[in-house]
């Protein structure tokens, strides 16, 4: 009798858009620029924790939130860089990820990716293709879960 194979196939989140920022600012200083060029207000949540490779350390990157409820939309700043390593490392030019949980349009992703790069202090700032990066959709997952945690921990304090 022939063994059978199952293979579950994962299929990506296409609802999400992925601007890379390129800029030397630590992100208190860059979620200021943000909230000011956009007119977000990108609050900071608990670090997003990953364990280093080869090491029990574990390693905190730093993350903000933004519900944008006229857009109908929720962005998510996030570090790529630690002393220690790279979160995405096949992204090593890119300093930040501004996430936008559902899809944005073409006009308005242009009118925040001019907006962006008019901040003195951006280098650059550009659409990623989430599809083509490795690694994306274990972060993505990790991330989302992380999201889910810190508003959960955000309501019963407030309760």
């Amino acid at each position: 009798m022939a063994k059978r194979k199952n293979t579950l196939y994962i299929q990506r989140d296409q609802h999400i858009s992925l601007i890379g920022i390129s800029c030397h600012l630590k992100s208190y200083r860059l979620s200021f620029s943000i909230n000011k060029m956009l007119n977000f207000r990108l609050q900071r949540i608990d670090d997003f924790e990953i364990p280093n490779h080869g090491g029990e350390d574990i390693l905190g990157f730093p993350i903000l939130l933004f519900n944008a409820d006229e857009m109908k939309n929720h962005f998510c700043l996030i570090s790529n860089h630690h002393p220690q390593r790279k979160l995405i490392p096949a992204l090593r030019q890119v300093d930040y990820f501004l996430i936008a949980k559902n899809p944005i349009d073409k006009y308005t992703k242009e009118k925040i990716l001019a907006r962006l790069r008019n901040i003195s202090q951006v280098v650059a700032a550009y659409e990623i293709d989430a599809n083509g990066t490795k690694d994306l959709d274990v972060l993505l997952e990790e991330m989302e879960l992380h999201l889910l945690m810190s508003q959960r921990k955000r309501t019963s304090a407030q309760a």
